[in-house]
């Protein structure tokens, strides 16, 4: 009897888990059905919208077309033509600092080339150089096996090509390793300006092209002097100098002159070879910013630009201040102190910077000083020329230090003596000697900096 009881109840148990087990199938059935037919829905409504822009052009096979190349350039309006010639040359990247440069006609960067959006180009590229080199156009749309081949010694190379695309663009060389050839110098811009709805209208207040890029140096001068590229450097990203325009610091001391409450235009790229910038103008508002150049791309009120390796930007900006003075800096401060930075002086002003001066009896013009830049990175450089100075009292004993650096410093007696106070980028202070002796000095920012001056009692 409890046997049968037992049986009784399994089988009750396996009707009641077969009974669930076929709701369970009918549940998904149902569901499947369901999902099948939401599914079946959702492709013909995409089948439907892929034949409607098919039927409008759009995707169908032979029938692509692109508002820029089709459209806007569907034919070259007027020509050009340009030559590069890739040879070495001595370049100077900082002041006192000669570099062995692989160039484009000599300079770093090469020549900026203007052209039109759909004018044709007839380029050359000729090698003067004892290693190959090639040619290597952002903005051409060509072969690259054929066009942008490596040119041997002593040849040459030419082709033509119709930029359909307006903006900033870069070249370069681009035999392998680039990036030793970008490292060493072989770089530039070519600017398409776009025409028709895509011309940018006129900047009266002043234009300007500005180029970052980088240079690694031996950690050791040739025996002229001069300093040659450092590929491991340039390998690791660990840059020596980071510039605009080729030199260190270049327009610190010779500002660029743009008009108050004008259009003033910049156009902008970062050569690289492998660091990206940050622009920003300390004291103004970036207005428009367009995007690689292109007026289709614009952004607007930006305080910082950033822009990667090869890329660019055209900014229209205004200066409000007259006669003030508005600094460019890579916002990548550690770059910025190794030289990318410099000025904008509005005009209708000077925009000098106010000196503090200390004068007592017996002043005499004496030496000046310079606080040297990249003095703020302590590195082994000279941070003061000269380093020692010597003084006679009522003849030479006035001197004067000069903050060429981007970094703010002081000029303070070890002694106690005198004291500068801060000395921004650009100022100057003058102390009279007048008691005899030597006068050690530093900056209380950056102690490893050290000079001396001499003061010695006149004769008779």
């Amino acid at each position: 009897m409890e046997v049968r009881v037992a049986e009784r109840r399994g089988l009750s148990s396996l009707v009641g888990v077969s009974v669930l087990f076929i709701l369970v199938l009918a549940v998904g059935s149902v569901v499947y059905l369901d999902t099948s037919q939401q599914t079946s829905d959702r492709i013909d409504s995409l089948q439907n919208q892929v034949s409607s822009l098919q039927a409008n052009g759009y995707g169908a096979s032979g029938n692509q077309s692109s508002g820029w190349s089709e459209q806007n350039c569907s034919a070259t309006s007027g020509a050009v033509s340009y030559t590069l010639v890739a040879k070495p040359a001595q370049v100077e990247i900082a002041k006192g600092v000669t570099y062995n440069a692989w160039t484009f006609n000599g300079t770093v960067p090469g020549p900026t080339i203007w052209v039109r959006q759909c004018e044709l180009v007839h380029f050359t590229v000729i090698n003067n150089d004892t290693m190959p080199h090639s040619i290597d156009f952002h903005a051409a749309e060509v072969n690259w096996a054929t066009d942008y081949a490596p040119v041997a010694p002593g040849k040459s190379i030419s082709f033509d090509f119709a930029p359909a695309y307006p903006g900033v663009f870069m070249y370069h060389c681009g035999v392998p390793p680039v990036l030793e050839h970008i490292g060493n110098g072989m770089y530039g811009v070519i600017i398409v300006n776009g025409t028709g709805p895509f011309a940018l209208p006129p900047a009266p207040g002043g234009q300007y092209v500005l180029t970052e890029s980088e240079f690694y140096l031996n950690s050791q001068p040739n025996p002229d002097g001069s300093y040659s590229g450092n590929y491991s450097k340039m390998l690791a990203a660990t840059p020596d100098y980071v510039v605009f325009n080729g030199e260190a610091f270049r327009y610190q001391s010779s500002p660029l002159q743009v008009k108050p409450n004008q259009l003033v235009r910049l156009y902008l790229f970062n050569e690289g070879p492998s660091v990206w910038e940050a622009f920003h103008v300390i004291g103004a508002i970036m207005d428009t910013v367009y995007i690689d150049g292109n007026p289709t791309n614009a952004l607007y009120g930006l305080q910082t630009l950033s822009i990667p390796p090869s890329g660019g930007a055209i900014v229209d900006m205004y200066f409000k201040d007259p006669g003030g003075e508005n600094p460019f800096v890579s916002h990548a401060f550690a770059y910025m102190q190794k030289g990318a930075m410099g000025l904008f002086q509005v005009e209708n002003g000077t925009g000098t910077v106010s000196s503090q001066t200390t004068t007592t009896t017996s002043a005499a013009a004496g030496p000046v000083v310079s606080i040297l830049p990249m003095s703020a990175m302590q590195q082994g450089y000279p941070y003061y020329s000269p380093q020692t100075v010597k003084v006679i009292i009522g003849v030479n004993n006035t001197v004067t230090w000069v903050n060429n650096d981007d970094a703010p410093h002081t000029v303070t007696a070890t002694d106690g003596s005198f004291n500068s106070g801060n000395l921004n980028a650009g100022q100057s202070w003058t102390f009279t000697f007048t008691t005899p002796g030597n006068y050690a000095y530093y900056c209380t920012y950056h102690p490893w900096m050290k000079g001396t001056v001499i003061v010695q009692a006149a004769s008779g």
